[in-house]
């Protein structure tokens, strides 16, 4: 579609086309509102081919710009933010407290095996002659704890990368606010 050359006041060029005539537009250069001719008379304005080109290719970078970067940080942000929102839930709502050593675990059930009266220590030698050594099942605490030390990076680095998305995002788009409100 052919652009026309619209001439302001300030002696500035405004490329328009035929689906602007009828209404106005603002003038960059100096923010004065004008008014686009009908159809008849917008027709006899010079066409600008170079311009064209170069507002049409202008334009299509500020699209991929404006709204294609801006969408996609944005879905980054929602995303990593999201799994690191789910990821800290699972953790803060986990049956175990975080930081003890396994030392402290075999300690701590050594202490409570002391306590067992002898009938019961008598029981439990006789329980093992009998059916064998069981396989070895690590204690619920350490396979929770693996699991999250396991997730531990993904935790951190899903925050870190959707807090940087979202600030990016935010950046970009009082950025385009900004250069809009200029015109």
């Amino acid at each position: 579609m052919p652009q026309y050359a619209l001439g302001c006041q300030c002696s500035a060029t405004i490329p328009v086309g035929i689906a602007q005539a009828g209404g106005s537009v603002r003038c960059p250069q100096c923010s004065t509102l004008i008014e686009v001719p009908g159809t008849k008379v917008l027709r006899t304005l010079p066409v600008l081919e170079e311009s064209h080109a170069e507002v049409a290719r202008g334009r299509s970078g500020d699209t991929l710009s404006q709204r294609f970067l801006p969408a996609l940080l944005l879905a980054i942000a929602a995303i990593s933010l999201t799994t690191a929102g789910v990821l800290g839930w699972a953790r803060w709502n986990s049956p175990i407290e975080f930081g003890h050593t396994q030392e402290e675990f075999i300690a701590a059930f050594r202490d409570d095996a002391m306590q067992d009266p002898p009938a019961r220590v008598w029981d439990h030698w006789q329980y093992l002659v009998e059916t064998g050594l069981p396989t070895h099942q690590p204690p619920d605490y350490f396979v929770i704890n693996e699991y999250f030390e396991r997730r531990k990076p993904w935790l951190i680095g899903s925050s870190i990368l959707g807090a940087l998305s979202l600030g990016m995002f935010l950046l970009m788009t009082l950025g385009q606010a900004k250069s809009k409100s200029s015109r």
